[in-house]
């Protein structure tokens, strides 16, 4: 399924390259070194009606420095976050400080293909849509890299298998938004992982959401294994804060919805837990001589990512091809741990600080 969206042909029919302005939000904190990746790529969109507001920190200098560069362009401003302290309330101030009825959010380290803007301007536009939301990958640079960007392909077809249940999910970057349908979630909550939290607000509110695998955004990769551990320690936190906050009545809608949107949250942490029990039978089965059995899921598993592979290294998301990428099974009962160790952090010790991790514009 993930495969057949990805290689699916753009249709020219299904893009908007004028219209109603579009504000195109870009949260940027100690992000001095790449701010051009996603503003230079957004000044290039075929989509002619767009302004670009980069959000920045009070207290970070460097960065409002950088970003006033770029400001002098005419659709370019700098925003400085009336609500510090995070990427949620970044974004939040400002789609109150802009008069746009449509918007766009992007991490700052994007790079932005030129018609996502066209394409999520259709579906909102002509198709009805109150979400858009594109693919986002790892640029591959190195083994680090190739690792984070073959784990992203495994994430992406879990998230396949839950899409025909109706859940899809939507992002704090790489994504589109109409006005009406920010405001009737009440914007992002500053939580560990505000787009997973935005993604089930909007189930809940029964909101429409489109996700378009066939275009494809490339953000930085953590570089070093310890920026890949936190990265993923923090999302897992991030998770586990959702659960708990699902649990304790944090969501304002219920319903049959709310409960989906529980469940499912439960099934994402469980799910990781399973395979760590499910990789220990795989184990056993070669201690048996089950070398064929053995082998099942890491058949599975190459036939998942290697042709999305080859369609991204042809486009040019993958710079080069790593044997790190053999290692991509381990991912899932490297998950299952991490989960069961950020689970007994988050009750025990955790005390809300979260990891960030160093950018340099690879």
């Amino acid at each position: 399924m993930l495969a057949r969206e990805v290689y699916s042909e753009r249709d020219p029919d299904e893009c908007v390259l004028d219209g109603p302005r579009v504000a195109a939000i870009v949260p940027a904190y100690r992000d001095a070194e790449v701010i051009g990746e996603s503003v230079e790529t957004l000044l290039e969109s075929h989509y002619q009606n767009l302004e670009i507001a980069i959000v920045c920190e009070p207290d970070d200098e460097p960065t409002l420095s950088a970003a006033r560069e770029y400001a002098e362009h005419p659709d370019v401003q700098v925003l400085v976050n009336r609500y510090p302290g995070s990427k949620a309330g970044a974004i939040n101030d400002a789609v109150e400080r802009l008069e746009a009825d449509y918007l766009a959010a992007f991490d700052v380290d994007e790079r932005i293909d030129l018609d996502f803007v066209p394409t999520a301007m259709y579906h909102l536009i002509e198709a009805d849509q109150d979400v858009f939301q594109a693919r986002r990958v790892p640029r591959v640079t190195g083994p680090v890299e190739a690792l984070a960007y073959s784990e992203r392909l495994l994430f992406h077809a879990g998230y396949k298998l839950v899409e025909p249940l109706g859940f899809t999910y939507c992002r704090s970057s790489s994504s589109a938004f109409t006005r009406e349908a920010f405001e009737a979630v009440d914007g992002l909550d500053h939580v560990l992982t505000e787009d997973i939290d935005f993604a089930h607000k909007c189930f809940r509110e029964g909101l429409a959401v489109r996700q378009s695998r066939n275009i494809t955004n490339e953000m930085e990769a953590p570089h070093t294994l310890r920026d890949l551990w936190g990265q993923r320690k923090r999302w897992r936190l991030g998770h586990i804060e959702l659960f708990f906050k699902a649990l304790t009545g944090g969501y304002e809608r219920g319903g049959l919805r709310g409960k989906l949107s529980t469940a499912r949250i439960i099934s994402s942490l469980g799910a990781s837990v399973f395979l760590v029990t499910l990789a220990a039978k795989v184990a056993v089965l070669l201690v048996l001589d089950l070398e064929g059995f053995f082998l099942l899921p890491f058949v599975a598993i190459a036939l998942t990512v290697a042709p999305i592979l080859y369609r991204d290294y042809e486009n040019g998301h993958v710079v080069e091809l790593t044997p790190t990428m053999a290692l991509v099974p381990l991912v899932y009962p490297a998950f299952g741990l991490l989960t069961i160790r950020c689970a007994f952090e988050y009750l025990l010790s955790w005390d809300g600080e979260w990891y960030e991790v160093e950018k340099a514009g690879a």
